[in-house]
């Protein structure tokens, strides 16, 4: 694994630039990048990312990334939308919270007569952030799909937004290599905790 001091992300941006100048690609993006490493690419990019790839949903729900985002014209996909129930155990918490679960999230859905899987990806779509809820059972897809089609109401939508937690499921741990050059904290750009 490289850090950042050997291969810095201006010099990996660049490469992708030279692959869309090449057009070995349609689109270039990023992944997991925090503002600060979003803003230090914007300086030295010649062509914006078109995407950030983030974490987000009601309990994670990034304010200050979307802001930043809208206003330098960065798309973003939310990943895990649904809390990521179906990720391998080890890299679960054995207490930590089921958001499909979540009671405001389920009161909600009840009363659109849908899924709190609906709700999740609509509270998103809402937003107008880009969500790709995982799925390989086709009456799930299609209930996804549907989901486009609800409309929340603002006190939805304020009920949702106070559920706002800053609590990852994809903690970033696994990168986080005893002797690596990442830390959860580096990874996010956080405090470090002393």
């Amino acid at each position: 694994m490289l850090s950042l001091e050997e291969l810095p992300l201006a010099q990996t941006w660049s490469g992708m630039e030279a692959a869309l100048d090449k057009k070995l690609c349609r689109h270039i993006g990023v992944s997991n990048f925090s503002v600060p490493k979003l803003k230090a690419l914007l300086e030295v990019a010649r062509m914006r990312p078109e995407m950030n790839q983030i974490e987000l949903h009601p309990y994670l729900q990034q304010p200050e990334m979307l802001n930043f985002c809208r206003t330098n014209k960065v798309h973003i996909t939310a990943y895990s939308p649904l809390g990521s129930p179906d990720r391998p155990s080890v890299f679960k918490e054995d207490d930590e919270p089921v958001l499909l679960k979540e009671a405001v999230v389920c009161q909600i859905a009840e009363q659109h007569g849908c899924t709190a899987a609906q709700i999740l990806i609509n509270w998103a779509v809402q937003r107008e952030i880009v969500v790709i809820p995982k799925s390989v059972n086709p009456a799930r897809m299609q209930e996804n799909l549907a989901a486009a089609s609800l409309e929340l109401t603002a006190d939805d939508m304020k009920n949702i937004a106070a559920l706002d937690r800053q609590r990852r499921y994809v903690s970033g741990a696994f990168w986080a290599l005893e002797d690596g050059p990442y830390t959860v904290a580096n990874l996010w750009d956080e405090k470090e905790e002393v």
